[in-house]
């Protein structure tokens, strides 16, 4: 039961969530009222969530109404089951993907999968690039730090070259729910839209939605969720969609801007500058004597836990707090105020990676979180690679992939 101990420690220890999922350690919203009893199957009376008509369809309906002529279909299996989905049978109709810098691994792994023709580019050549009819532009919005770009303008110029859009909009459930939050997608008509409910709203972990415009386009893509998505899908997660999209509707944003504004004042007290990102529920700290490692070590002794750190700063996800929230904002306050600010010491295990240089990457190299890759499979590892990998083993960022390439030619090198 190591596992079991490891989490309910942490609770215990009073660990103060600055992270995903947006329940917070169940303090945001009001998760607690679902029972482990809810713990059912699609008995009759239930519906199939595959093949909806009933309970689940109008639960769709409903969600579906958060952006006009949108059709919505909930998922248990996160957005990477949508983006897999969705390439998936795109694939079968359009011949080229034009995918823009950010993009998560689910993305890239997805078009694999679907062995398509596909090409990068960066968000500054958006509205500039020519895409040609039945192109695809898969696109991030809001990005995982919280930056946000005038997608509008993008998604206009895509469509005025025939092109269709799918925006991973992971970070962006929580989209348009108060003034001074950012605009979804669908305010600018994205083909497709994928949002996880669970990031920031207050809703089980893998709880994720599908937005779609075109009901042909939503029939397709149905078939693939079918192939992708487990046939036993969790009442548990599907009754947190319901109950975070009730939270959505009904939210006010009050008390957010109010202990938003107590917190970068408290940060800012302790010399901790607050940058604020596009999306107020996002803020990159950074300590100005010390690295961006320190400053998260510095929080994590105080068992206050950021989503990452990284040469930019720190990350808080910031709680959407709410009249009547049980989030411990009062110890945060107290906790930050008694902060140590010390340079790291603790050991690191850096192991060398120069010898991988020129080698042909044989797993992608991914930074986790955000789970952006660093280097495809297939590619080429630069000295710029090298560089930008050993800096994350310095800075104890987990890195996806660098164990197996490490591993491999290590055995080649022995032979």
């Amino acid at each position: 039961m190591e596992l079991y101990r490891k989490v309910t420690g942490m609770i215990d220890e009073g660990s103060i969530s600055m992270h995903v999922p947006g329940h917070k350690n169940n303090t945001i919203g009001s998760l607690s009222s679902i029972d482990w009893r809810y713990d059912m199957t699609e008995i009759e009376g239930l519906d199939d969530l595959h093949e909806p008509s009933g309970v689940l369809q109008r639960l769709n309906d409903q969600i579906g109404m958060k952006y006009k002529g949108y059709t919505a279909q909930m998922m248990v299996n996160g957005t990477t089951n949508g983006i897999l989905a969705t390439i998936y049978a795109l694939a079968k109709s359009h011949r080229r993907f034009i995918v823009v810098e950010g993009a998560h691994k689910s993305i890239y792994h997805a078009l694999e999968l679907a062995d398509t023709v596909h090409e990068t580019i960066a968000l500054a050549e958006c509205t500039s690039f020519s895409f040609q009819v039945d192109d695809v532009m898969v696109i991030t919005y809001p990005t995982y730090t919280g930056g946000c770009f005038d997608i509008g303008s993008i998604i206009e110029h895509v469509h005025s070259r025939g092109g269709l859009v799918v925006t991973d909009e992971a970070h962006g459930a929580h989209c348009d729910i108060a003034e001074g939050f950012p605009p979804s997608s669908m305010n600018y008509q994205s083909d497709v839209t994928i949002q996880s409910y669970h990031k920031m709203l207050p809703a089980l972990t893998m709880a994720s939605v599908i937005f779609l415009r075109d009901e042909i386009l939503h029939k397709k893509i149905m078939k693939y969720i079918d192939y992708f998505e487990t046939s036993s899908p969790s009442y548990l997660i599907m009754m947190s969609i319901e109950q975070a999209h009730a939270f959505y509707n009904d939210y006010q944003s009050e008390v957010f801007f109010e202990k938003r504004k107590m917190l970068i004042e408290a940060l800012n007290e302790r010399g901790i500058e607050a940058g604020a990102q596009d999306d107020p529920a996002k803020l990159m700290l950074v300590h100005p004597d010390i690295t961006s490692l320190s400053l998260a070590e510095s929080f994590i002794a105080q068992n206050i836990y950021p989503e990452m750190w990284s040469d930019e700063g720190v990350l808080f996800c910031l709680p959407l707090f709410h009249e009547g929230d049980r989030y411990p904002f009062q110890s945060l306050l107290s906790r930050i105020n008694v902060m140590d600010f010390n340079e790291s010491t603790s050991s690191i295990n850096e192991s060398s990676v120069d010898f991988l240089e020129n080698r042909i990457c044989i797993q992608s190299i991914v930074p986790y979180p955000p789970g952006v890759p660093l280097v495809h499979e297939g590619e080429k590892i630069t000295s710029e690679h090298i560089k930008s990998i050993t800096h994350y083993l310095h800075n104890r960022v987990r890195i996806e992939g660098i164990k197996s390439n490490i591993q491999h030619y290590k055995n080649e090198d022995d032979q």
